[in-house]
Parts: C-alpha cells; structure tokens; sequence
C-alpha cells in the first residue's frame, strides 16, 4: 500500500473521529438545553426566582457556605431563590469537571442553603462508606451518639466541638437523618447546606421531595 493510500485512510479516519465528536456534543448540548429547560419550568410552578447571573456580593456569601465542602471552587450555573414553606432558600447547580484519563467530563449537581434563624454548632455529616471505615481503624474519630446506634452507623459526624454537637443533636433530629442515608448534611455561619453528590435535580418532583428535607431539618433545627 502506498503512502497515497495512507493518507487517504488516516484523512478518512480523522474525519470520522470529528464527526463523532461532534455528533456526541452536539447530543450533549441538547441533553443539557432539555434539563435547564425542565429546571426552569419546576422553579417558576414553585415560584423561586432563577437566574444564571449571580453578582459578586452574593457569589461571594455562597462561596463562605461552600467552602466548608471545598465547593467553592466548583462552576455556579444557575442560582433559585425564594420562600419554600416559611423558609428562605437558595438552590444552586453547580458544575465540576471530573478528569479520566484523557477526557474531561462535566458533573453537575444541586446544592442547596438555607438560613437558620439561631446558632447551631459548625458540623458535616457524611454517610459512612469504605474510606472512613478504613480512616476510622487509624485513629480518625467522628461524634458518636450511643442513643442512637443506627444512626452512628449511617454517618460520620465530624466539627470543631463535639461536645456542642452531641448536646445539640436532638432524637428528632438523630431520628430524622436516620431515614435519610444518602445526603451530606453540613451546618457553617448558622446556614443548614445539603446535596446528593453528584447529582442535578431537574424535576418538579425531585427538586419539590429535596426542599421538603431541608426545610423540614432547618425547622426541626430552629426548635432545638
């Protein structure tokens, strides 16, 4: 074969690479379009006022909150706010670029703050899975609450003053992150902030089920 038909071959080639390329981008960018979309529509039948501008006052608040995840860093998409059952709220999409070998894929996911209206103790809580086990073995200790077993087993409580935490944590409150499992929960500069890693809610349905958490835990907060 001759160097002719090499280049031939390798031309073909990488046009065919370009074509699928695009044709998967330009896939994506409408999966993308059709989730804002859906997004948009849920936010208005809730009446949370959406925007995709968020002023540097404001991202600087949100970053103060963030930061107790490392989240700070991530992209800010999109910014909700408004009142949900007597709470105010901010739900957030926010956007990371996640590197595997040599692609780069786009992870988004909805984080949302509310403020608490008294103190409550610095603390995350995380559900427990093989890393902590492990770190757990060599000395790392997190807030246990020996009333409460199930719940100790499901998350680790870490903050600044356990002591604080275990005598702010009310059964309620144990009782509620109990049926819970797989949220992180985190409490910084009196505001309760909450996601599923890694995963944006689009849905009327899913983002009306995860307000309801939060602003039942703020107001369970509030009382105790």
């Amino acid at each position: 074969m001759g160097s002719f038909e090499w280049i031939v071959i390798a031309g073909s080639f990488i046009v065919s690479v370009s074509l699928a390329c695009f044709v998967i981008l330009k896939a994506m960018a409408r999966q993308n379009q059709a989730r804002t979309e859906s997004l948009q529509e849920a936010l208005q039948q809730l009446n949370l006022q959406y925007t995709t501008e968020i002023g540097t006052e404001k991202s600087e608040q949100l970053d103060s909150v963030l930061s107790i995840r490392n989240l700070q860093t991530q992209k800010k998409l999109s910014l909700a706010s408004g009142v949900f059952h007597d709470q105010n709220i901010d739900l957030l999409t926010l956007e990371d670029m996640v590197y595997t070998g040599n692609a780069a894929v786009a992870v988004r996911q909805s984080v949302c703050l509310i403020p608490l209206n008294k103190s409550v103790p610095e603390m995350t809580l995380t559900p427990w899975n093989i890393f902590h086990a492990i770190a757990y073995m060599f000395g790392s200790e997190s807030v246990s609450f020996p009333t409460h077993p199930d719940f100790s087993k499901k998350y680790l409580v870490k903050g600044e003053h356990p002591d604080l935490i275990e005598n702010f944590m009310t059964p309620q409150i144990l009782e509620f992150f109990e049926e819970r499992p797989k949220i992180l929960w985190d409490v910084t500069k009196n505001t309760l902030l909450y996601f599923h890693p890694a995963k944006e809610l689009t849905s009327l349905e899913e983002i009306e089920e995860f307000l309801n958490h939060g602003t039942l835990l703020a107001s369970h907060l509030n009382k105790s």
